[in-house]
């Protein structure tokens, strides 16, 4: 059931500023970070944003080894220079330690 104010929040995050939301994930098959929990994390991006600017965003380490991020619906490696789509699942691939 969709309420006008899910609606009218959907509206203003996604169209009138322009944001995706994005799922990154360190398991690709199981769809869990390194502590197994699913899809625990949501980074709101503005649109144009590139998979440089995730990894960024989740820790400025990961972008200094950043190799290509894996679309785990498709399979595709996709490089740094790819633009984020709203919706979009990744594991990063990255030679850097995170912690």
């Amino acid at each position: 059931l969709r309420t006008g104010v899910q609606f009218a929040l959907n509206i203003a995050i996604f169209k009138l500023l322009r944001m995706n939301s994005v799922y990154p994930v360190a398991n690709a098959e199981r769809l869990t970070d390194k502590d197994g929990r699913v899809l625990p994390d949501i980074y709101l991006m503005p649109a144009g944003s590139t998979v440089t600017e995730l990894a960024r965003t989740i820790h400025t380490d990961l972008v200094k080894g950043l190799l290509y991020a894996l679309d785990v619906r498709t399979g595709l490696h996709l490089p740094a220079n790819y633009v984020l789509r709203d919706r979009d699942v990744l594991s990063i691939v990255s030679t850097a330690k995170t912690g």
